[in-house]
């Protein structure tokens, strides 16, 4: 690994770091980093990426900390719940084409953009369906360790349905379950070679640290942003970067069909 792509992969970590903090989605600049400045392929590329969504959770919580906002016990234990989700999704990865996971992505995507655009303002006093929390972590789990690109998204549909209604309460949880999820998921594809039979390693460590340390700047960074900005700023943000991740996944997919 060379100083500019090295360099290239820290600024995309940045980046993710804090529009994942933000909003979601910013997962597609790992993917890009890797595969155009680092050469990866995509299998190596797509589990590579969790390191640094490590970087994203654990600064974005210690950045809310810092401002004061702390995530209650509840939060944790539900949690919990997202780690055999991160296992399954790891499983999914290891085995689904290429084109198989960039059609997943798209309809996640597009379906969050439904979403978003659909949804009408809500008091952070409305009703919440705290039942939901243990499936939709587990769900939250299997798409970090399936996919990881756009697993804010995926977080904040679910925890604004079962936590809280406000966007920055709901990202200060949402922090604490990709903590969870992302690091269950870096140790399933570090132990998955030791335990799948012919399965190589699947992790570049020198790309991927290189992603932590920017993902876990900008992740802190934009903590104390989101704080400031509150809510309706945030809901902007969510649909911009999903559109643009949208984009990109619809060009991919092009181009795999085009090649087969």
């Amino acid at each position: 690994m060379d100083l500019f792509a090295a360099l290239i992969t820290i600024v995309a970590g940045v980046a993710m770091g804090a529009i994942n903090n933000v909003a979601g989605g910013a997962g597609i600049f790992a993917l890009w980093a890797f595969q155009y400045a680092c050469g990866l392929p995509l299998a190596v590329a797509n589990p590579s990426s969790r390191l640094g969504a490590i970087g994203v959770g654990l600064f974005a919580w210690l950045g809310f900390r810092r401002a004061g906002i702390r995530p209650p016990a509840s939060v944790w234990r539900l949690a919990l719940f997202a780690v055999p989700g991160a296992f399954a999704g790891n499983l999914l990865a290891l085995k689904a084409p290429d084109l198989w996971f960039r059609i997943y992505l798209a309809v996640v995507l597009l379906l969050l953009i439904v979403r978003q655009l659909r949804q009408t303002p809500k008091s952070a006093a409305a009703a919440v369906r705290p039942w939901l929390g243990p499936i939709g972590a587990f769900a939250i789990g299997v798409h970090m360790g399936f996919a990881q690109v756009g697993t804010g998204f995926v977080a904040a549909l679910v925890l604004l349905s079962c936590h809280s209604r406000d966007f920055v309460t709901t990202n200060v949880a949402k922090s604490v379950i990709v903590i969870s999820s992302s690091i269950a998921s870096l140790l399933g594809f570090v132990l998955a070679p030791l335990l799948l039979e012919r399965q190589a390693p699947v992790i570049a460590w020198g790309p991927a640290a290189c992603l932590a340390v920017g993902t876990a700047t900008g992740s802190y960074l934009a903590s104390h942003w989101t704080v400031n900005k509150g809510s309706a700023v945030v809901q902007r943000v969510v649909l911009a970067i999903a559109a643009l991740s949208l984009l990109d996944q619809v060009v991919q997919i092009a181009l795999l069909v085009s090649a087969a």
